[in-house]
């Protein structure tokens, strides 16, 4: 029988998430042509947002498994970590 939908660990989701926070910075500093930003103010901005969790398919069991801000941030973190790695 089998899931309908993706299955996976969620890393699709997490680019999203960071475009979110750069859309964020670019109108708080129009003015400003490039920014940067270190991932510890990444994470203080997901820790202000009221609402923020995701689920994710289980291929196996074919039920969605709820994931909370600490398990995006550390999913974030082994993303930006394996970006660096390899640039």
């Amino acid at each position: 029988m089998g899931c309908r939908g993706v299955g996976g660990d969620g890393w699709r989701l997490l680019p999203g998430i960071c475009k979110i926070y750069e859309e964020f910075l670019k109108k708080q500093n129009p003015s400003m042509a490039s920014i940067t930003y270190d991932v510890s103010h990444l994470y203080a901005f997901i820790d202000k947002l009221s609402d923020l969790s995701c689920l994710i398919l289980n291929t196996e069991t074919c039920q969605y498994v709820p994931h909370n801000k600490d398990w995006i941030k550390e999913k974030i973190f082994v993303m930006l970590r394996t970006q660096a790695k390899n640039e």
